[in-house]
């Protein structure tokens, strides 16, 4: 008997909760609707200002100040912002000079040629 007391007082405070004007929050009812259909402004029409051809006009701007194909600024990104960049750009071009002189040793149709890798040793 106290289990269906206690059922029937759950099922009158969802009901009554349930349509509790949005002023006092809305109730169950808001909620389950908000969450499985979406809040209101989700569903608002939206329009933006798009213009497709802006890639066109600012891709000479953006190849001059990072570098064809964004290769100074990965360069930059690789190199870190905590103060160590000259000493990674140091590393770097070891670690470029021994690649190029593997890379010299094969031609690129050389079942042996391989790029990879090699971190310069440490002294």
């Amino acid at each position: 008997m106290q289990f269906v007391k206690g059922s029937l007082c759950l099922i009158i405070l969802i009901v009554v909760v349930g349509y509790t004007p949005a002023i006092y929050g809305g109730g169950i009812v808001t909620v389950l609707k908000d969450n499985i259909l979406g809040s209101p402004e989700f569903h608002k029409k939206q329009s933006w200002s798009f213009d497709p051809d802006v890639s066109k006009r600012r891709a000479p701007e953006f190849i001059a100040l990072h570098g064809f194909q964004s290769e100074r600024l990965i360069e930059r990104i690789g190199l870190g912002i905590d103060g160590r960049q000259d000493e990674r750009r140091k590393q770097q071009v070891v670690r470029d000079y021994v690649y190029n002189q593997q890379r010299a040793q094969y031609p690129l149709n050389s079942v042996y040629y391989q790029p990879q890798y090699t971190a310069p040793r440490q002294i």
